[in-house]
C-alpha cells in the first residue's frame, strides 16, 4: 500500500476507536460514511455478509454510505441480500434479523465485496472526502 493509503488507513483506525465510547453519530457526517464502508468491506470480506448482518448497522446506513462514495456495484449488492430474507424490512431491524442467519446464503453479494481492493476502496473514500471538502469550500 502506498502512503497515502496508510495515512488513510490510519485515520480511520482512529475514528474506529472514538465509536464505542461516543457513538457513530459523534462523527462528522463524512467520517461516518467511510468508517462505514471500510468496516463493512473488512466485515464481509472476512467472513461474508453473515457477519454483517450479525452486528448492529442498519443495510440502508452501509447501501448509502456506498452511494456516497460512488461505489454502486457494492451498494447494488449489498441492497441484493435484502432478498435472502423473508421479509426485506429485516435487514434494518437489527434484532429481528439476527434470528434468520442460519439459512443465509449471500455468496454471491459476498463476492462483489472481496473483488473491491482494500486500496481502491480507500482511494473511493480519499475522493469523496475530497469532494466534500471542496463543496464545503465552495
Amino acid at each position: 500500500m502506498s502512503p497515502q493509503h496508510d495515512k488513510l488507513e490510519a485515520t480511520l483506525a482512529r475514528l474506529a476507536r472514538r465509536v464505542p465510547d461516543l457513538g457513530l453519530d459523534s462523527l462528522a457526517p463524512h467520517e461516518q460514511t467511510a468508517l462505514l464502508a471500510y468496516s463493512a468491506h473488512g466485515t464481509v470480506t472476512n467472513g461474508g455478509f453473515k457477519d454483517f448482518y450479525a452486528g448492529s448497522i442498519p443495510l440502508s446506513r452501509l447501501v448509502a454510505a456506498l452511494r456516497e462514495l460512488k461505489l454502486n456495484a457494492l451498494a447494488n449488492a449489498a441492497l441484493a441480500t435484502a432478498t435472502s430474507f423473508p421479509t426485506p424490512a429485516l435487514v434494518d431491524d437489527v434484532a429481528a434479523r439476527r434470528e434468520h442467519l442460519e439459512g443465509l446464503d449471500t455468496s454471491k453479494q459476498d463476492y462483489a465485496f472481496f473483488r473491491l481492493s482494500t486500496e481502491e476502496l480507500l482511494d473511493a473514500i480519499a475522493k469523496y472526502w475530497k469532494r466534500v471538502g471542496e463543496q464545503a469550500r465552495g
